[in-house]
């Protein structure tokens, strides 16, 4: 994603749009394969990357193993348990975006690899067996083994993919190519691989091909946007596709391939009049809106931003996609999740409570429950703690804030009542074990430890959701590791205070 872009589309078609209004004024059906999008009512995405050093990539991971590591510990059938609790119907999934590394595996992708980056951009860069190239793909197809989990629950997956080669791949920044090895054999291999099993596209960086690149002559005027779909349909012919051709005109597609509009927005999508979308060139297709739910930093605004806050109350963000799917639209929420997959837990409220807002979900297991951050005074700390209360640490905890301490048996307490208790707080390599009690019985040994350099933050680390009505206790001890951090509970509302 990008925060802004140069519109390259030539001079005439420019006119077509401003003469086009976002939605259709006539009573046109979206076709038949995106039927089901508007049926859905809304998704989620998740940009699931990792890269180099270079322009600071979303996960700064740039040792290959231990992105391998995520890639393959990602529990992809509690993920899809969650993802039904949720009440979201389909999700978007980043195959890469620029940076190298993959969710996937392939052959073609191997074979046209560049050398590793020098070690200062990517030193944990390896190289494939038998050659001098990076080796970019993990060990596991985590985007077909993801989309089969969900496909138990009913829920889609849509790929997202750049349409052009990446520009940061060899860990320095150049114009973005579109050779045909990646938007055909690539393309296709992955299509095919996966089949009906991927419902669709989301196509990134169309706005970066050159005009000659964009439209040629009468009898061909799409080049890159006819083969990708081509590529696509020789998996699943009948997939939803998008081609992202910038901000300016993101609801109104100006190719003749996209069947939903990409609908990039900074902001909460505007409601449409209507959920049927003529284009530029005269076709009809969903409307869709797809914006972030995370705070903006200056590079990437709030897409993927695992590290900033959430950007809008539960309500607003709940109410907007409500209105939207009233109108016949679809919305995506871009949603940030930690590496190896877990949810963060401010995230989690926030989703199924737009679930439960549109309709598309009963579950209150998160959307009931109060987030209570480790400075609110109901956390108790045991005196023999040495706690220290880190503030602004701009790593994504819950309010960017935390207690600490490094004494082995220090605890906190927090009384609640209700049957629902959650306690989330980040893991990291310095970390070591816990050990849980409600009501003054042991739940057991828990590992708040990542054996990987990367924090994963508001994880969660206990959770139980039948306990018998009334009041209770949770305490938490530090069992081992360097430190042990404190960063939100959460219980259902009540008067304890």
């Amino acid at each position: 994603m990008k925060k802004a872009v140069q519109q390259l589309i030539p001079v005439a078609a420019l006119a077509a749009v401003s003469a086009v209004t976002s939605v259709s004024a006539c009573a046109q059906k979206v076709p038949s394969e995106v039927q089901w999008m508007q049926e859905a009512k809304w998704g989620i995405s998740h940009h699931y990357l990792a890269g180099g050093t270079l322009d600071n990539a979303w996960y700064t991971i740039t040792d290959y193993n231990e992105w391998n590591n995520y890639v393959n510990g990602f529990d992809v059938q509690a993920y899809a348990d969650k993802a039904q609790k949720l009440g979201y119907r389909y999700v978007i999934f980043t195959i890469t975006q620029n940076r190298g590394y993959l969710s996937t595996t392939s052959a073609i992708y191997d074979a046209h690899s560049p050398a590793c980056p020098s070690k200062d951009i990517a030193p944990g860069c390896v190289v494939q067996q038998n050659t001098n190239q990076a080796d970019y793909t993990p060990t596991r197809d985590l985007v077909l083994d993801l989309a089969l989990a969900l496909k138990e629950k009913d829920i889609k997956l849509i790929a997202y993919l750049p349409s052009h080669l990446g520009d940061r791949w060899t860990g320095t920044k150049v114009k973005a190519q579109y050779p045909d090895w990646f938007i055909e054999d690539f393309v296709s291999e992955r299509a095919q691989t996966w089949g009906e099993h991927i419902a669709g596209w989301w196509f990134d960086g169309w706005y970066q091909a050159d005009e000659s690149e964009q439209i040629l002559a009468p009898e061909n005027e799409y080049p890159v946007a006819d083969k990708l779909a081509q590529s696509v349909r020789s998996g699943n012919p009948n997939a939803v596709i998008t081609i992202s051709d910038g901000f300016d005109y993101s609801f109104v597609p100006n190719d003749p391939q996209s069947n939903y509009t990409q609908g990039e927005h900074n902001e909460l999508p505007p409601i449409p009049e209507s959920g049927a979308v003529s284009t530029a060139l005269g076709t009809v297709v969903q409307w869709h809106g797809f914006t972030y739910t995370s705070l903006e930093d200056p590079l990437f605004g709030g897409w993927g931003q695992v590290k900033r806050s959430l950007k809008y109350s539960n309500d607003e963000v709940a109410q907007r996609v409500k209105a939207i799917s009233e109108a016949g639209g679809v919305t995506t929420l871009d949603v940030a999740i930690n590496p190896n997959g877990t949810w963060l837990v401010d995230r989690l409220v926030q989703i199924q409570s737009v679930g439960n807002t549109v309709g598309t979900t009963s579950d209150t297991t998160y959307s009931r429950l109060e987030l209570v951050n480790d400075d609110d005074p109901r956390i108790v700390y045991s005196k023999d703690g040495d706690w220290l209360q880190m503030s602004n640490t701009g790593e994504g905890e819950y309010h960017q804030d935390m207690h600490i301490t490094d004494v082995n048996g220090a605890y906190f307490t927090y009384d609640f009542e209700g049957s629902s208790i959650v306690y989330a707080t980040s893991k990291a390599a310095n970390q070591g074990d816990v050990e849980v009690f409600v009501d003054g019985v042991s739940q057991g040994i828990y590992s708040i430890l990542d054996s990987n350099n990367y924090r994963q933050v508001q994880s969660i680390v206990f959770e139980k959701h039948n306990l018998a009505p009334g009041q209770h206790t949770l305490k938490v001890v530090k069992v081992s590791g360097e430190v042990m951090p404190v960063d939100v509970v959460l219980s259902v509302k009540s008067s304890l205070k």
